[in-house]
């Protein structure tokens, strides 16, 4: 069950920007990607990644470094950082 929080701050036919927060170890749990994103670190931090076969890898946000995801991506993202992480994601819907 996802533990980090989030919120939606717009949702209309060609955008969804959602603003996600975590304490550190609360994860967005195991999700698919239904659009491209982008993501716009916040505070920047150290996440594990959970692939779908259950590989980890280690993932650095840097603040205000923003960066691409594709449709289709699938993971489970959980702050490993030591604090509080925030990011804001937005899904482009066409």
């Amino acid at each position: 069950m996802p533990t980090a929080r989030s919120e939606t701050s717009t949702d209309d036919d060609r955008l969804r920007i959602t603003t996600w927060s975590f304490e550190d170890g609360e994860d967005t749990g195991h999700h698919r990607h239904e659009y491209d994103y982008a993501v716009v670190p916040i505070t920047g931090g150290t996440f594990e990644i959970t692939e779908p076969d259950g590989t980890t890898r280690e993932m650095t946000q840097h603040a205000a470094r923003s960066y691409l995801g594709r449709a289709g991506t699938e993971h489970n993202v959980i702050n490993r950082s030591g604090r509080i992480a925030v990011f804001v994601e937005l899904e482009f819907k066409r």
